[in-house]
């Protein structure tokens, strides 16, 4: 029997009319001749079971059938049609039908433990693992537009807290594996891609990304050493596959807008609160709407894969394009990769993967500080300018001061008139050989290089007619080469039902970093063209210049057994030589152990409704070497300060400050111990790991006596922990003909203590760079979580409305949460799919400096909110302490971080095998009881703000984003 469809003939450039009534209509399917062949066959499982109840559906069709009690099914299918094949429990097969009438279709176990995962120089299977591993593929954020590839792993890997401190385009983001092991170290996760160590997530394409798995504990971890103290996440890029070759084109175009505001006084209302001391000039503004913007992106990612022979191959291309959510800012990325594979032999095997980028970031404004010359820079000076006063005169130029504050610049006009572009040229590239002796021993040569280079100019101009300050420019440049050479030999043997693999590495990684720049300011001229490259013209010129270089030597060992399939064991060792420190402190040792046993072959039976328990425990070392190569070297310092006749000053050089020679690395030691279950064949499945790490060695600033010099001195002295749970749920929840639901639900709980602070019971630690009223703003102490906030309590307001205040400093809060979690579902619905990700972050305070700032009576002129204004209980004098009560706020929030729509139209002839449109938003609901724009953001770096996190100075806020874009296969 045959069913007749129209067919429609035309020329080529008529397929691209065609193509548009496919995309915005979703009837191309109906466009196309088939003639139907009857396809019979058995569903059976990997043992030759049968399944009864198996769904069998024609890929992007509703046709389909359900197999009866003998596991056999009849369907009528169109020609060249897929078969999609699922059943509770089993990985969900697709089958190219042919010319054969019968198919027989063998199922394998869907069970997530099965899964191979990439792990240190090496790869397991999920069920063979010991330690605390978590995976995210590519499949996991396929329904996600996703400009950075952190985003893949934001609330989808339990432990795992991924954070934007800002919402400017290409800002940096902020990763925690299990909480804060350095106080003054680096606390982000050593990345690895493909093998090569040290990548640079925020440089990917994320269409490129197979895989990304996090080494969590440090059992898992500690094969990485000195480097895996804050945990490991493993990329793995895509390569091409057997069949036919794919091309895929994806592009998607967003519309990014702040999410809220701060309701301020307008121009009536603030001239009635002011009264005499200012009028309305030229209509006034709202500053917050002359200050953002919406914000277009544009996202084309371009990938061809497939294998020819012996040789295949994986090319892509990525193009991005994004606005800033400020008036002129902007961000560029520039993509290019080429993964190969030859198999020369059946042994001998070469893989060569090159990438490279280019990113243009233009005016990036992270922590909400720079770009302007008042204190309260960038979003706080646009929330403090008097709204009463327009930024722009009659005559169109700018309006330059204020009546009301007039030592503060036109905020607009300073952001208009900046100029400053970061370049960041990135090339990667690494070579594989690897040959197989013979079944059980194999040699793997890994040869990797990471360039970038990165170059600053900024230029802040000054508009004419401002007498407060002159022009500045800044430049820099930044240029980092890495060679690593990895040689693995793995031996992998049998003896009846036991298995012993054992791995052995010698790894060389050389790295050297050169910089320059300068600063000139005082420009003797304003308003010139290009004035950034005329800094000639500066009265205060400052040059610098630097250059490091290091080198690690490692030796690795490691080996897994596996008793049975019960019983697994494995044990690591790395030995680390390093050059950033002295001789004699240079070797450091990172041993791990780890042990799993599978209970579920003694306790369960074949039809229990649990298919897998695994119980897992580990301990592991690992370390942080995160200091500059020099730092236990005695260093000359240059300057202009040194007075030789004994009058007047001359250039000259002279000794550093001190220096301790016996510095080494931060030491983590974990214990981790999990629990796997896999219940309803698969279809549920539960993990859960406590953990207890300890920091020890930690590197700080110890005070030196006056006597011998004063200042301080860098030393390993201190000690942190962290500890907590971690849990992940994976649910199949409804799986038939038409429709099926997944649901992951991960979870955190993570808390910190300092256990010693070299001698001292606390420190006081300065505000971050840039912040209004500079002050000490947040304490370590023993006993204490790192993060604490110091201030005053704040009493409200006296008779007089005058603010009052405790007289004693102490902790005020604390900005580090100790609660996170991820649900994320997926729904699909014969051609349709639906996802939906909500997350929490909980038990964390946050320090509004920005409102602080803003304040009624803050001692300068500045503009109250609206509810300030009609609250009588807020006080109308006195002082406004930012460090206090007053201005500490409960960060917890629940937010809507995305919701994806997507229609599939399969297999349109002559022109493609898919089309996918879609439709999705990002943060488009938030439930907080924060006052300001944004709980994520902080105005700390992301490397090393733990000891002042969520301390919002006027960060940027988290755009509230949709996007629309298609996908289609070739």
């Amino acid at each position: 029997m045959k069913k007749h469809f129209l067919k429609i003939k035309c020329k080529p450039q008529k397929k691209i009319i065609l193509l548009y009534v496919f995309l915005f209509t979703g009837l191309g399917a109906q466009l196309v001749f088939a003639q139907t062949n009857q396809i019979s066959g058995v569903i059976s499982d990997f043992e030759g079971s049968l399944l009864p109840g198996a769904s069998v559906l024609e890929k992007g069709t509703t046709n389909g059938v359900v197999t009866d009690f003998d596991g056999v099914y009849n369907i009528e299918v169109n020609e060249g049609a897929t078969l999609v094949v699922s059943f509770v429990g089993y990985k969900t097969q697709e089958v190219k039908v042919g010319t054969q009438p019968t198919i027989n279709i063998s199922m394998q176990g869907d069970n997530t433990l099965d899964e191979v995962l990439v792990v240190g120089y090496g790869t397991q299977r999920k069920s063979d693992l010991t330690g605390s591993i978590s995976s995210v593929s590519s499949k996991d954020f396929e329904n996600q537009p996703i400009v950075r590839a952190e985003d893949a792993l934001q609330s989808r890997s339990a432990g795992v807290n991924v954070s934007k401190n800002s919402g400017a385009p290409g800002g940096d983001i902020k990763i925690r594996i299990r909480g804060s092991n350095s106080i003054t170290g680096n606390n982000q996760p050593l990345v690895v891609i493909d093998g090569i160590i040290g990548g640079d997530l925020s440089t990917l394409n994320s269409s490129d990304i197979e895989s990304m798995n996090v080494l969590k504990d440090a059992s898992a971890a500690a094969i990485y050493g000195s480097r895996g103290s804050n945990g490991v996440i493993m990329v793995t890029t895509k390569k091409g596959k057997s069949g036919e070759p794919q091309v895929n084109l994806n592009y998607f175009m967003s519309s990014s807008v702040v999410p809220k505001k701060y309701d301020l006084l307008n121009a009536s209302e603030f001239v009635e609160f002011a009264g005499a001391q200012s009028s309305i000039i030229n209509g006034g503004a709202d500053y917050q709407d002359e200050y953002f913007q919406t914000a277009m992106t544009n996202n084309l990612q371009l990938t061809a894969s497939g294998k020819e022979g012996r040789l295949s191959y994986y090319l892509s291309g990525n193009l991005v394009d994004q606005d800033g959510i400020i008036i002129n800012t902007d961000y560029k990325r520039y993509a290019l990769r080429s993964n190969l594979t030859v198999d020369l032999t059946d042994k001998f095997q070469i893989g060569l993967n090159i990438y490279g980028s280019i990113e243009d970031s233009h005016n990036l404004i992270d922590g909400g500080s720079q770009g302007a010359q008042d204190s309260r820079g960038g979003v706080q000076a646009v929330l403090g300018w008097n709204p009463a006063v327009n930024y722009v005169n009659s005559d169109g130029t700018y309006n330059l001061t204020s009546d009301y504050g007039s030592i503060m610049l036109n905020p607009i006009a300073v952001q208009k008139e900046r100029d400053g572009n970061d370049v960041t040229k990135s090339f990667n590239s690494n070579l594989n050989l690897s040959y197989s002796f013979s079944d059980n021993l194999n040699f793997t040569v890994l040869a990797g290089s990471t360039q970038s280079t990165l170059t600053s100019e900024v230029y802040n101009g000054i508009p004419d007619g401002t007498t407060i300050l002159s022009p500045s420019s800044t430049f820099g440049s930044i240029s980092s080469e890495t060679y690593q050479l990895s040689n693995i030999l793995t031996w992998d043997k049998d003896f009846g039902n036991t298995n012993l693999k054992v791995t052995g590495i010698y790894e060389l990684q050389s790295s050297t970093t050169k910089s320059a720049g300068f600063v000139a300011s005082q420009y003797i001229f304003s308003g010139l063209d290009d004035a950034f490259y005329l800094s000639e013209l500066a009265e205060s010129q400052l040059v610098n210049a630097d250059y490091e270089t290091s080198t690690m030597d490692s030796y690795v060992a490691r080996a897994e057994a596996n008793f049975s399939k019960n019983l697994y064991i494995t044990g690591t060792m790395r030995i680390d030589v390093s050059s950033i420190f002295q001789e004699g402190n240079r070797t450091g040792y990172f041993p791990s152990i780890s042990a799993a046993y599978n209970y579920g072959d003694l306790f369960l039976p074949e039809d229990s409704f649990f298919s897998k328990l695994n119980l897992r425990a580990g301990y592991g070392e690992t370390g942080n070497q995160n200091v500059d190569p020099y730092s236990t070297y005695q260093e000359l310092e240059t300057g202009n300060n040194f007075p030789f006749d004994g009058s007047s000053l001359d250039i000259g050089l002279g000794f550093g400050g001190l220096v301790d020679e016996n510095l080494t690395w931060e030491t983590t030691k974990q214990i981790n111990v999990g629990l796997d279950f896999s219940m309803m064949k698969g279809r549920l499945n539960l993990s859960l790991d406590w953990f207890n790490k300890r920091t020890e060695d930690l590197l700080l600033e110890k005070p030196v006596l006056a006597s011998n010099g004063g200042g301080t001195i860098l030393t390993n002295i201190g000690k942190v922990k962290n500890y907590g749970l971690d849990f992940t749920l994976n649910a199949t929840v409804i799986d038939n003909t038409a429709f099926r639901w997944d649901s992951d639900l991960t979870m955190s709980y993570i808390k910190n203590e300092v256990m010693d602070l070299g001698g001292s019971d606390q420190i006081v630690t300065a505000a971050p760079t840039g912040v209004a009223g500079s002050s000490n703003y947040f304490l370590l102490k023993v006993g204490e979580s790192i993060g604490n906030f110091y201030g005053y309590e704040y009493l409200g307001a006296d008779e007089n409305g005058t603010a009052q205040y405790g007289d004693e400093l102490g902790i005020i809060g604390n900005g580090t949460p100790d609660f996170s979690w991820g649900w994320n579902n997926t729904l699909n619905y014969k051609n349709w799919d639906l996802n939906i990700l909500t997350r929490g972050v909980h038990g964390y305070e946050i320090l509004n400096s920005t409102l602080g700032t803003i304040r009624l009576a803050t001692g300068t002129n500045t503009v109250p909110t609206s509810a300030e204004v009609l609250d009588p209980d807020s006080p109308t004098s006195g002082t406004n302490i930012i460090n206090s009560t007053r201005n500490i706020e409960n960060g917890s929030f629940i937010r809507l971080s995305n919701l994806s729509l997507g229609y599939t139209i399969s297999d349109i002839k002559g022109f493609a095998d898919s089309v996918k449109l879609y439709l999705s938003g990002q943060n488009l609901l938030t439930i907080t009881d924060y006052k300001g724009y944004d709980p994520e953001v902080s105005s700390g770096g992301v490397e090393t703000s733990d000891v002042t996190p969520s301390y919002d100075s006027g960060a940027l806020p988290n755009p509230r984003t949709v996007t629309f874009g298609v996908n289609i296969g070739f």
